[in-house]
């Protein structure tokens, strides 16, 4: 068992280098503010149960360095359907209230099972988020990706996406799209796939080399059971026939009363004479 439990240890871990970033759950910061601005990228799900609660009204400030702006896209959207989304909805603002216009894109109240993977930016360094729901029913809500950018000129420790935005180096190839057009790996791929190759076998040679050291153990273990319980027993006796010399004591019986004959009386049989 300890084995395997090293196996998945290791597992868990190699799996953990990659598409590390931080969660927040609007619910947990109704009416507050998260401020990203030491935070190139943070993945926004409305709730961290497995459904949103009735009667939800939170509103929440995103906001970044005032010389970014914000991308957003999600990854999964479940809110109660209904015919002009007025029962469960999800308002985004491109600005710093519910007053600000919608973010192009999403110009209206959104519900629904559905929502695009489609990249959405703000024209400035704040997004405004609002959502209600009312008593009937409770879906499992949104799921969003946020990376803050800059156009322009990249910084030493920026890297520039083909579409002309500069972010953050360590989200390069992280699994988010954080350049928002894929181009973040095309740069690294054949690094990646190296990288990868190389991560993947250390790991098949770790598991495997646990593997053989646990069927090592247990065979071990049960070789020393088995010669636990069968242990031979030599019993040497020393018996001097003219010569001393070690001979095996003979299997020894106890001794037992043979049967004398049957006693009749002498009057039973008379005494006989034969001829000479």
């Amino acid at each position: 068992m300890k084995c395997f439990l090293s196996i998945s240890v290791i597992l868990l871990l190699s799996l953990d280098l990659a598409g590390a970033i931080l969660y927040y759950y609007m619910d947990d910061n109704c009416n507050g503010v998260v401020d990203i601005s030491f935070i190139d990228q943070i993945r926004l799900q409305l709730t961290r149960r497995s459904s949103y609660r009735a009667n939800m009204n939170c509103k929440l400030l995103i906001t970044a360095n005032t010389t970014d702006r914000l991308m957003l896209f999600f990854k999964d959207f479940d809110v109660e359907t209904s015919a002009s989304c007025n029962l469960d909805y999800l308002e985004v603002h491109d600005g710093n209230s519910i007053n600000s216009p919608f973010v192009p894109g999403l110009s209206k109240r959104q519900c629904g099972s559905y929502m695009s993977s489609t990249v959405r930016k703000t024209s400035g360094n704040d997004l405004f988020l609002y959502f209600k729901s009312d008593s009937s029913w409770q879906e499992r809500g949104f799921d969003m990706i946020i990376t803050q950018y800059h156009t322009g000129m990249c910084q030493e420790d920026e890297f520039s996406c083909s579409n002309g935005r500069c972010v953050s180096s360590g989200l390069v190839c992280n699994g988010y799209n954080p350049c928002g057009d894929y181009s973040d790996c095309a740069s690294e791929l054949a690094a990646g796939v190296i990288a990868g190759i190389v991560v993947g076998s250390f790991v098949f040679v770790i598991c495997v080399m646990c593997l053989i050291l646990c069927r090592v153990r247990v065979v071990r273990r049960r070789r020393r059971q088995y010669d636990g319980l069968h242990q031979p027993v030599n019993v040497v006796a020393t018996t001097t026939y003219g010569s001393d010399y070690n001979q095996p004591v003979p299997q020894q019986y106890p001794s037992m009363p043979y049967p004398t004959g049957q006693q009749y009386p002498n009057s039973q049989y008379p005494n006989q004479t034969y001829p000479n």
